[in-house]
């Protein structure tokens, strides 16, 4: 049994147990791979009603939602926010000298 959220079409809630689940991205099966999808979380029920997720897509965090629907919110919004920009170039990285050319710089002093 799964639970699917229409606007989220691609992420699927899987069960795991009594209040625990997985959070995967259908649109991201590979072949060979696990037939649910790519993991983006884990879901458990904590006291209070409220959900947490541990999110291991995308780097790793821990947040509290009152609802599933809003797990599920969170999680697009993840996957819109790593394929937003994806076709621009990357942000050049500021780097020092290599060290055999600060070294002939120092000596030549």
């Amino acid at each position: 049994m799964t639970i699917e959220a229409a606007p989220v079409h691609h992420l699927e809630l899987v069960p795991m147990g009594d209040g625990a689940w997985r959070l995967c991205d259908r649109s991201r099966i590979r072949p060979g791979g696990d037939a649910d999808g790519t993991l983006v979380a884990y879901i458990e029920r904590v006291a209070g009603g409220e959900y947490e997720a541990v999110w291991v897509w995308r780097g790793p965090a821990v947040e509290t939602f009152p609802s599933l629907e809003a797990v599920l919110v969170a999680g697009t919004r993840r996957r819109l926010s790593s394929t937003a920009g994806s076709d621009s170039k990357p942000v050049p990285i500021p780097h020092r000298a290599p060290l055999s050319f600060r070294w002939a710089r120092r000596s030549a002093r």
